[in-house]
């Protein structure tokens, strides 16, 4: 029932920030051409082709680096004119045009593992071979209208890529300022926002060559120095924390001051990234002024009398690592030619290192039935496959919207394919009784119904990404345009619309019930990967032989392996018959991993100001022991067993923190201390769980 309601809730919210104006401007500027082209030349079919081509381009989100869109539209225009040229050989051949649905649903199945861009292939590869590719069409015909709809799709793609040549790497530099932006977003209790940001920039910047291009060597060197910088303000909120409780409230109050003054240090970056020149050079001055005073008391108050005189020391020591990081990032821009960073080189190369083969690596991973991925696929083939069996031998008219509804209807998870349906379900009646309405009293003309897709797709564009069920009433309206203009009767087409829509509800949502991938069976295994994930980070982090790119790689791991942990006990929640200490035991794990990676940052600080101090035996004992402990938390979570008994690492702690003093070991200690009590609290959730009787079903 919760996984309805929040369905239901959903059909009337509205968040105005997931509103895209612009990009649906773009978008039905890439719709409308073809049928502009194709009204004035009298060729209606060809640019309702390319009009497909573009349409189902558009909703691929073409957006970010300009060489993802390049990339992704090229692949959805190969991927469109394959489905039509293929579906229409096999068309005449009932079985091969079954084989050839299935092969499809599983490769646009399998596709979901790839992520959000493998997703928007795969399906739009699904629904442009079923909306047009099982047209019944000559080979000439054919091959016309997989032109058309490959036009299409390139001239959406040529719209998204227009202002690269002006603007260059712009959502490159944006994605680094979101990060400078964001880098002092911390909750000292590991339940705070997890820097997605830094992920985005990471993926903005992958595949460009730094060693040949400067406007991306300089990105790197900044986005280096931000990542080093948060581990600074993860360092710094904890150490607050700390003074509170330890009844330093003015010590803390001079911590917090330094964590707003770099946070408006690091606006104040971003704002340069974004409008070069923009910002006047005394505003820069002033910001790291107020910033250099805030560290300056702090430091004064380092080694005066009080409870805490550790946790003093080592918060200077950090606020002033911080404003290192925060002069030296202000030291890129200020060196940086204007085109190398603040603004766009004419002269830089754009140099395309794609690891062609890490795709392939993904899908051959996903080639077992533990996948989630290869299940969905197979759910999706062998439905799309009897879908396809029935309308054949029923000989429906126009069964194809069945046909399309049910592969789009169909997710890799329980929530999203009812969310999915409900939407659906109720924006096809939204946009059946509109389009009837205008068709019955408004519009009557060929041109008027050409103007109407266009508007009809803006709207859709804009409202999608906020609310998926206004945007399914704009497509179900678009579809009975189209499908108008190319010779159906619109007044036929809505009751068999609303009709194909209700049963393809029933039928995904059967189909899903009928070999269920539920959250509950799988979650286990992606809590552990993130637990494994943090032990990596933690034992690079500690390790002094260990590079600074050894030790960035292992964060980023960490990261994307922990933010999967997230999504996982998100869906879990939204399962029906979940066991609620299932369900606290996934909320719990995925906020202490949190606490533990960001233990590894505060690690990472203290391996930068004091690199020998990992080479002392204490803190050699402490990384050991760190790394066996999770090593059994892993292995408890993925059990639900009793853990075995951890090693002793508040030991190991009060070893740190009696040498500290002389062997600089203040950052080091804090960092231990915290990701001890991260795992002492994962330990204890460990065994709550064993105790309930593992009521977990795998």
């Amino acid at each position: 029932m919760g996984t309805l309601r929040t369905a239901l809730v959903g059909l009337v919210a509205v968040p105005r920030s997931k509103l895209s104006p612009r990009v649906a401007a773009r978008g039905t500027l890439g719709v409308a051409l073809p049928l502009l082209v194709g009204a004035a030349t009298g060729s209606v079919l060809p640019a309702v082709a390319a009009t497909l081509g573009a349409y189902f381009t558009g909703f691929a989100d073409l957006s970010g680096p300009y060489r993802r869109r390049l990339r992704l539209g090229f692949a959805l225009a190969v991927c469109g004119a394959a489905s039509v040229l293929l579906g229409a050989l096999v068309e005449p051949i009932a079985v091969l045009a079954v084989v050839l649905v299935a092969v499809w649903g599983f490769l646009a199945g399998l596709l979901t593992a790839l992520g959000p861009s493998g997703t928007r292939v795969g399906v739009t590869g699904l629904i442009v071979l079923i909306v047009v590719g099982e047209q019944p069409q000559s080979l000439g015909q054919a091959l016309l209208s997989a032109g058309a709809v490959f036009v299409g799709a390139a001239l959406q793609t040529l719209l998204a890529i227009a202002p690269w040549p002006v603007r260059g790497y712009a959502p490159e530099r944006a994605a680094v300022a979101d990060a400078f932006r964001q880098f002092t977003d911390v909750d000292p209790s590991g339940s705070g926002p997890a820097y997605p940001a830094v992920l985005e920039a990471h993926a903005a910047l992958r595949g460009l060559d730094p060693q040949r291009n400067r406007t991306i060597a300089a990105l790197r060197i900044l986005l280096d120095e931000v990542e080093r910088a948060r581990g600074e303000a993860v360092a710094l909120a904890v150490l607050r924390a700390r003074l509170d409780d330890k009844g330093e409230p003015d010590a803390a109050a001079e911590v917090a001051a330094v964590l707003d003054a770099a946070a408006a240090v690091g606006a104040s970056i971003a704002e340069r990234l974004l409008f070069p020149g923009e910002l006047h050079p005394e505003v820069s001055a002033a910001l790291d002024e107020v910033l250099s005073r805030a560290v300056a008391a702090l430091r004064d108050r380092a080694d005066a009398d009080g409870a805490a005189p550790l946790t003093r020391r080592g918060a200077a020591a950090r606020a002033t690592a911080l404003a290192g990081q925060l002069r030296a990032a202000r030291r890129i821009l200020d060196s940086a030619d204007p085109g190398d960073v603040g603004g766009d080189s004419p002269d830089s190369s754009r140099v395309f290192l794609m690891p062609a083969d890490e795709p392939l690596t993904v899908l051959r991973a996903n080639l077992r039935p533990s996948s989630a991925a290869f299940r969905h696929a197979l759910r999706l083939a062998f439905t799309l496959a009897a879908v396809a069996t029935a309308l054949l031998a029923l000989g429906l008219p126009r069964g194809y919207w069945l046909l399309l509804t049910v592969a789009v209807a169909i997710r890799p998870d329980f929530s999203a394919t009812v969310k999915q349906v409900v939407d659906r379900v109720a924006g096809t009646l939204l946009g059946m009784l509109v389009v009837s309405a205008l068709l019955q009293w408004v519009v009557s003309e060929t041109w008027q119904k050409m103007v109407l897709v266009p508007l009809f797709y803006f709207f859709l564009r804009t409202v999608l990404s906020a609310n998926f069920a206004l945007g399914a009433a704009a497509m179900a309206g678009n579809a009975v345009l189209l499908a108008d203009l190319l010779g159906a009767s619109a007044g036929s087409l809505i009751p068999e619309r609303l009709a194909y829509t209700v049963a393809a509800g029933v039928i995904a949502l059967a189909a899903y019930l009928a070999w269920p991938t539920w959250e509950r069976s799988t979650v286990r295994d992606t809590l552990a990967d993130g637990i494994e994930s943090a032990r990596s980070y933690l034992r690079t982090a500690a390790d002094p032989d260990a590079a600074d790119t050894d030790v960035d790689a292992a964060r980023t791991v960490a990261r994307v392996a922990l933010s999967n942990a997230r999504d996982s006990a998100k869906r879990l929640a939204d399962e029906p018959g979940t066991p609620s200490g299932l369900i606290d035991l996934a909320n719990g794990v995925t906020v202490h991993a949190s606490r533990l990676v960001q233990g590894g940052m505060a690690l990472e600080a203290a391996r930068d100001l004091r690199p020998e101090g990992l080479v002392r035996p204490e803190a050699r004992a402490f990384a050991a022991d760190v790394d066996t402990a999770l090593g059994v938390v892993a292995g408890a979570l993925r059990t639900g067993r009793r853990p075995k008994a951890l090693p002793a690492l508040r030991n190991d702690v009060d070893q740190l923190i009696s040498v500290a003093p002389e062997a600089r070991l203040a950052t080091f200690a804090t960092a231990a201390d915290r990701i001890t009590d991260g795992i002492g609290t994962l330990n204890h959730l460990l065994r709550q769980d064993a105790r309930a009787g593992g009521s977990h079903p795998r």
